[in-house]
């Protein structure tokens, strides 16, 4: 049994290495290497390395890609109903107090004096309750006296406005009450003439008016936001000259979408002037008719203004077109643009403080063209030109009456029939942040095409602003303005056409906080002392200085 065992194992390791030796044999060929050598080695495919991408589990939703599309957002200013000549600048606290769900109560008091024997006051006293009520209380005084003989001035002002929410209802009840007392010396007269006597140039013109109005807060659910004003005013000088005027006011806006809106704004004045025994009367009626669109990139308003007064109808374009160009700094501007001016006697002697009682009254049109261009160069910077062409219809212009006897110290109102004017303007501007304005504009005005009068009487041909405005710290304050203008033309007592000289007036201002509640303040006007006229024979104050106090606690909260 054991020999049989070796002769099987002996047999199995021949048939092994019988099998292993036809192997060899059969594969030579694929093991053997060329007889000329390795030339070169073919890769097929080189390795890269990479891991294996596998998902992820969502534990929060998948959120929508962000709308990156403009927002149309609704801007409606109401009118701001009457405003008379006193303006109070700056605004004072009752600006801030409009969105405060709290009571404030705010004081605002700055008093001066200075070398022209001038007092200067101005007292504000305002108070807003929880988004409801609100009132505000404004003094205002300031006088002097100059160099020149019979040269001095006064203004004394009072005003009282205020404001109530109708309970219940998303409408605003506004008044405002308003005196205005300004005293006028007649100083202008001619070297060798006789002096008048003190009492002959004194002038004292009152203003009183009132106002009382309505507007809507919130659209109504047709779409619609709407006001109405109404105003009463007077005006009459000491030589019995008096002036009543009625003006009534009612815009309404429909918006349609979210880009489009329609409006209406009727506007009625009715004027009367009495002097002696004389009455002129002096009506106007307007209705604004327009379509306007307001979107990113292209605004424009679409619409008619027809006009009625004594002379008769006429309708007035009202067209104005803004598109943003490529570049998001850059808008170009253009349109034709219609404007009707009623004129009075309060309004003229806003414009020339020595004139005579006008003895009849006609209403302004302006016609408008223009093209314009602004943009920015930056955040800090941004700059506006723009080009007009205006045609002036019944254009009040000031003489200088030389018919005068003895004084010939005062100005009467002319109306040129026909004016053109010619208009060049640009303003730059640069701003870092609150702390640093600049500014410069510049204006080229040529008038010509008048069919009655030789010049335009008393229009500036050129007018060049410059000024800046620096906060130092959080207690210093500089203010600083330069005016530089081209004279305008006057009649000389012979009756032949001149030219006032031209000139530059520099004035800068100062205010420093040195408490809680106090802060001081100075200004020094006319710093180059020139003696210019702005109005022939009526020299300026020259070199002026003015300092004070101001006390303004802030505002008290009541809950």
């Amino acid at each position: 049994m054991q020999l049989l065992h070796l002769e099987l194992w002996a047999l199995l390791k021949r048939q092994f290495l019988y099998l292993t030796l036809l192997l060899l044999v059969f594969c030579k060929e694929s093991f053997a290497q060329p007889e000329t050598g390795v030339k070169s080695i073919d890769i097929i495919s080189s390795y890269k390395p990479n891991v294996r991408k596998f998902t992820k589990f969502q534990f929060l939703p998948n959120l929508p890609n962000p709308d990156t599309s403009r927002i149309s957002l609704r801007y409606s200013i109401p009118t701001q109903g009457w405003q008379s000549d006193f303006v109070l600048q700056p605004v004072l606290p009752l600006a801030y107090q409009k969105d405060s769900i709290v009571s404030y109560s705010s004081v605002y008091i700055k008093a001066g004096f200075g070398n022209f024997s001038a007092p200067y006051l101005r007292a504000h006293l305002s108070r807003s309750k929880a988004r409801s009520d609100a009132y505000a209380f404004t003094v205002f005084h300031q006088s002097a006296r100059g160099r020149e003989i019979f040269q001095r001035f006064g203004q004394t002002a009072l005003m009282a406005s205020g404001t109530k929410k109708l309970s219940g209802s998303p409408n605003v009840l506004n008044g405002k009450i308003d005196f205005n007392r300004d005293v006028v010396y007649r100083y202008g007269v001619p070297a060798g003439a006789s002096s008048p006597l003190f009492d002959s140039v004194k002038r004292v013109f009152t203003k009183a008016g009132a106002s009382i109005g309505i507007n809507r807060t919130t659209l109504t659910e047709f779409g619609i936001q709407y006001q109405g004003d109404l105003l009463f005013n007077t005006f009459f000088d000491q030589q019995g000259g008096r002036e009543m005027a009625v003006e009534v006011r009612l815009p309404i806006q429909k918006f349609i979408e979210e880009n489009w809106s329609v409006g209406i704004d009727l506007n009625a004045q009715s004027i009367q002037l009495s002097k002696a025994s004389m009455t002129f009367r002096n009506s106007a009626v307007g209705l604004f008719l327009g379509l306007k669109h307001a979107s990113g990139r292209l605004n424009f308003t679409a619409g008619m203004n027809p006009v009625w007064d004594r002379s008769g109808g006429q309708i007035l374009p009202q067209v104005s077109v803004s598109y943003q160009l490529d570049s998001n700094r850059l808008m170009l501007t253009g349109g034709w643009e219609g404007k009707f001016i009623v004129n009075s006697y309060q309004r003229f002697f806003s414009l020339n403080n020595w004139l005579n009682s006008p003895t009849q009254l006609f209403n302004t049109t302006s016609r408008e063209a223009y093209i314009g261009l602004k943009g920015s160069l930056s955040p800090y910077f941004s700059y506006a030109i723009q080009g007009s062409s205006f045609i002036h219809q019944s254009m009040p212009l000031f003489v200088n009456d030389t018919f005068q006897s003895t004084t010939k110290n005062s100005f009467y109102v002319v109306y040129e029939p026909r004016l053109v004017q010619l208009q060049l303007k640009g303003e730059v501007n640069y701003h870092i942040g609150q702390r640093v304005h600049l500014f410069s504009a510049l204006q080229f005005n040529n008038y010509g095409g008048l069919t009655q009068q030789k010049m335009a009487w008393g229009l500036i041909p050129l007018e060049w602003r410059l000024g800046s405005k620096v906060s130092i710290g959080e207690n210093l304050f500089w203010q600083t303005d330069l005016l530089v203008w081209r004279g305008a033309p006057f009649m000389q007592v012979d009756g032949k056409a001149d030219r006032l000289k031209g000139a530059a007036d520099l004035t800068t201002q100062l205010e420093f906080k040195f408490a809680k509640s106090w802060q001081a303040w100075t200004r020094f006007g006319n710093l180059f002392n020139q003696a210019y006229q702005r109005w022939a024979q009526y020299p300026v104050y020259g070199f002026n200085f003015m300092a004070g106090v101001v006390f303004s606690p802030e505002p008290k909260r009541k809950s």
